[in-house]
């Protein structure tokens, strides 16, 4: 093993396992000894009692359940014959717990063996995750080269050695990350996927949301896409756009069961608090037209906005801070829609109008359009990506062979 790696802390996999790693045969998609080693997975993590009050962890569980592969692989049919490219070597964010699992098992399920740089910040998650990992790897022997899940600092030269070995690269954490990784040199047929910082909005059409008798489940939904992660998640709301004719209304009760499901949630730090009070004061004193909404928790702080701009979301901080934005048409939003927009949270808003606003305006940014509660759901395809493709070689046969 080379001195670099020396440093290394193995949360799953060892030293010999990572040197012999670039042996390791790549596997076709959605390999049928893979796709068990994930459905083993998820049964261990269902069945662990510690895990049961990590709702991103249970999610994950279910996301690899056998049925959920299978429906995955059926969705996923490509015509050409595809493989593994070899070594991923995937750099995790350090405030999302789970993502590092999506992105590993995003590598194996595309046929490539993966090592991984666990989020440098401790989650209880991570060490939840790594148990169950090492369990089933104990079922299925044969997926052990597959897998090294590794911590350390920032050191450069072990960036370079894992760098080095790889024939691609999932960079997660955003834009000072991408440069520091990408100062490491991959060799020339390699490939590199970044996921730059980026923001996401949420759009609710008021006159829809009062008809719905399931006021509750959106506001759980509604946590769930944004203060489950203290909106620090690329994929987390920081505005809400409200459309439709009934708004002053819609607004008093969204966030009148919004307020009512977060009073059994523990509170905020203070200092977060006090925090996202000065952030909102810096922003007033430049842009006297934002309105404070007081409410009646700690947990958010409501800022009607005349308009909301994309610095203003380059620089929010999370924290429960929410700008809301009142428009007439979807139309106005084509300001906030430019290439660091990722995801678009709908509740009300019909399919017709979110195509048409596609086809005529083309916004730079928007790759996903999901319901409420579907903003942190992972998929092959992601941040315009698709890693099906992405992560894995084409091989062309002529139709006259």
């Amino acid at each position: 093993m080379p001195q670099s790696f020396e440093s290394l802390r193995f949360r799953v996999g060892d030293g010999l396992v990572l040197a012999q790693m670039p042996e390791a045969k790549p596997r076709m998609p959605f390999d049928p000894e893979v796709m068990a080693f994930l459905h083993s997975f998820s049964k261990i993590v269902l069945a662990l009692p510690q895990a049961r009050p990590h709702s991103d962890v249970i999610s994950l569980a279910f996301w690899c359940r056998k049925a959920a592969l299978e429906k995955m692989k059926q969705t996923l049919q490509y015509k050409e014959r595809l493989l593994g490219r070899g070594v991923v070597f995937h750099i995790a964010p350090s405030n999302v717990a789970v993502n590092f699992a999506y992105s590993l098992f995003a590598g194996l399920l595309t046929g490539n063996a993966n090592v991984v740089r666990l989020p440098s910040k401790m989650f209880v998650q991570v060490d939840i995750i790594c148990e169950a990992l090492n369990q089933a790897l104990q079922q299925h022997v044969a997926i052990r080269e597959l897998i090294c899940l590794v911590q350390y600092g920032h050191e450069r030269e072990i960036n370079n050695a894992l760098s080095a070995l790889s024939q691609s690269r999932l960079i997660w954490g955003g834009d000072k990350t991408i440069a520091l990784i990408r100062q490491s040199p991959l060799s020339p047929r390699a490939v590199d996927v970044a996921f730059a910082d980026r923001y996401s909005i949420a759009i609710i059409h008021a006159d829809e949301y009062l008809a719905a008798d399931n006021k509750q489940r959106i506001a759980q939904n509604f946590f769930n896409d944004t203060l489950l992660t203290d909106q620090l998640a690329c994929t987390s709301p920081k505005v809400v756009v409200w459309l439709g004719e009934r708004k002053a209304e819609a607004r008093a009760q969204f966030w009148a069961h919004f307020e009512s499901y977060l009073q059994d949630r523990p509170d905020p730090e203070a200092v977060s608090v006090v925090k996202t009070l000065a952030d909102y004061c810096q922003l007033a004193a430049q842009n006297p037209a934002l309105k404070y909404i007081p409410s009646g928790t700690r947990h958010i702080f409501r800022v009607e906005a005349e308009a909301v701009s994309q610095e203003m979301l380059d620089t929010h901080h999370g924290n429960g801070l929410f700008y809301e934005w009142l428009v007439n048409d979807i139309s106005e939003i084509m300001s906030i829609c430019g290439e660091k927009c990722q995801t678009v949270a709908t509740f009300g808003v019909s399919r017709n109008n979110i195509e048409a606003f596609i086809v005529n305006h083309a916004p730079k940014g928007v790759d996903r359009i999901v319901s409420f509660g579907e903003t942190m759901e992972f998929s092959l395809h992601w941040d315009g990506y698709d890693l099906l493709k992405t992560l894995t070689r084409t091989i062309t046969l002529s139709p006259d062979y």
